[in-house]
C-alpha cells in the first residue's frame, strides 16, 4: 500500500478516541498500523502503532490507545505515554523518544494518511 489512503470523514474523529489503520506490512512482513486521532487543540495527528521501548503495538492488539485520562497515546505493555501533539513520550522507559509520525491531510472534511513505505 502506498500513497493517500482515506481513514474517516473528520466528524468521526473524537478526542479520546483513534482510529487504527493498516499499512500492509512493514519490511519483516509484520503488519504494520497508523494510529490516527485528534490532539488538544483539535489537530488530526498520526503515528506508527509501534512503541519506542520495544517495537510493539501500543495497544497489545486490544485497540485501547489511550491513558486513564484519554489525554495521551498508552503502551499497555510498559506504561509509556506519548503527546499527541508531537508523539514525543513523557512517562515511561522511552521518555523523550519520539513516536513515528505519519503524514494527515484533511480534505473537503475527510481524513487521509500518506504512506509510502521503506522499500528496504
Amino acid at each position: 500500500m502506498n500513497g493517500r489512503v482515506h481513514v474517516c470523514a473528520l466528524t468521526d474523529l473524537e478526542p479520546g478516541q483513534a482510529i487504527a489503520l493498516s499499512l500492509g506490512k512493514d519490511r519483516y512482513g509484520l503488519p504494520l498500523q497508523c494510529v490516527v486521532a485528534l490532539d488538544e487543540s483539535g489537530h488530526v495527528r498520526a503515528y506508527l502503532n509501534v512503541c519506542k521501548h520495544l517495537p510493539i503495538p501500543l495497544d497489545g492488539g486490544t485497540g485501547e490507545f489511550f491513558d486513564d485520562e484519554r489525554t495521551h497515546l498508552f503502551c499497555g505493555t510498559h506504561g509509556a505515554r506519548y503527546r499527541l501533539s508531537d508523539g514525543r513520550c513523557v512517562e515511561g522507559p522511552c521518555q523523550g523518544a519520539h513516536l513515528d509520525p505519519v503524514s494527515v491531510e484533511v480534505i473537503a472534511d475527510e481524513v487521509f494518511v500518506r504512506w509510502l513505505p521503506d522499500d528496504d
